[in-house]
């Protein structure tokens, strides 16, 4: 099975992949709001045929907006659950840290939240 990581933003979308029980980051798109950002995982998903979406939700009013998105991916038919994304950013920035990344590309870090989302729910499915 095929698996779609990803860290949910209103400017940016971080995605992640894995085809086994490992999570790899695979890239950041940025995106023009809601509707761009249904359409970038639609198209991603029937390009790379991705089986199953694992969106990262947050808490409070984000958290909201991130239920819409995920109905949203759902009514164009595709398979997608929430996955925990409780302090997914820090410890991608941690993780970046830890391996030397320079502070500027730290700032793109949101394929690497999205591979720890990922891993997340792999772990604990």
């Amino acid at each position: 099975m095929k698996y779609l990581g990803v860290d949910f933003g209103l400017r940016r979308l971080g995605f992640a992949v894995s085809e086994g029980q490992l999570s790899a980051p695979l890239n950041s798109v940025i995106v023009k709001g809601f509707k761009d950002a249904v359409e970038k995982v639609v198209q991603l998903t029937k390009m790379e045929n991705f089986n199953k979406i694992i969106v990262g939700l947050p808490e409070g009013k984000m958290g909201k907006t991130v239920l819409g998105f995920i109905n949203a991916l759902k009514k164009q038919g595709l398979d997608v659950e929430a996955g925990d994304e409780t302090l997914s950013t820090k410890r991608a920035q941690e993780e970046m840290v830890n391996m030397g990344i320079p502070m500027e590309k730290r700032r793109m870090n949101d394929s690497t939240a999205a591979a720890i989302i990922l891993q997340n729910w792999l772990d604990n499915r």
